[in-house]
């Protein structure tokens, strides 16, 4: 049974029993929203919301179905409409372009770019209608370009890109469209790394750590609430993207 919260805010958050997603509903929680986690693992997304408590509705999600995505957004207005999305969910498996399979890439776009753009047309007209609102997709530092990752690059470029343009379209309605782009990040998903790559890659961080869900957590917060603040893509990657982090740490 759905609980009605009536005082607050209401989010949605896709992918919300991940590692980075987990993160999210924590913090939004704790910042007073109502939050939709949804994700496609029934299991999890129920154990998810039982760890995190509070304001929390549990809804399974598959970001590539249209009924889906409708469902969910139904299961935001019965809790008074969505006043933020989190475009989390995501997939990240890839291969070099020549070993690349179609069906692949086709799952990438959908799952990385076409459902969150879906999602963000959904909500839209609802968010408007209330006076505002925001969305923040979660794109990654990869849409830069990544070795190896020419699909999952694409994808969240395309994501980045599409944030901008609905930034000006959805502006007047008094919705901010900002995408926040996570460096490396403490999660399950990247705990099975190979040590070396995972030395080599730290080694590549100004800040000399990986990051945490909570670090992805801060930066989604923020823009939830910076009303002036709308078209931006905000790098948390510990300054990897910015320059030689070799001299940064001899200096």
């Amino acid at each position: 049974m759905t609980t009605t919260h009536p005082s607050g805010r209401t989010a949605i958050v896709t992918g919300g029993a991940g590692g980075i997603g987990r993160g999210i509903v924590r913090r939004l929680a704790a910042d007073g929203f109502t939050v939709v986690l949804a994700d496609l693992d029934e299991t999890a997304v129920h154990e998810a919301a039982a760890e995190i408590g509070g304001r929390v509705e549990p809804h399974l999600l598959d970001v590539t179905d249209p009924a889906s995505r409708r469902s969910v957004v139904a299961r935001a207005d019965a809790l008074g409409g969505a006043d933020l999305l989190v475009n989390c969910a995501g997939v990240l498996r890839d291969a070099r372009v020549r070993r690349l399979e179609p069906a692949l890439f086709r799952r990438l776009t959908e799952i990385n770019l076409i459902g969150p753009l879906a999602l963000a047309r959904l909500v839209g007209p609802g968010m408007g209608a209330r006076g505002g609102g925001a969305i923040v997709n979660l794109a990654s530092r990869a849409w830069l370009g990544t070795f190896g990752s020419t699909a999952y690059s694409t994808a969240k470029g395309g994501l980045v890109g599409a944030t901008r343009s609905l930034a000006l379209e959805l502006g007047p309605r008094g919705i901010t469209v900002n995408a926040v782009a996570p460096g490396f990040v403490d999660t399950p998903m990247t705990d099975g790394l190979p040590p070396e790559v995972r030395r080599r890659t730290l080694d590549a961080i100004p800040v000399g750590r990986a990051g945490r869900p909570e670090d992805v957590a801060d930066a989604v917060a923020f823009l939830a609430d910076a009303g002036y603040v709308t078209g931006q893509v905000l790098v948390a990657c510990g300054g990897r993207s910015i320059g030689d982090p070799y001299l940064a740490r001899a200096s």
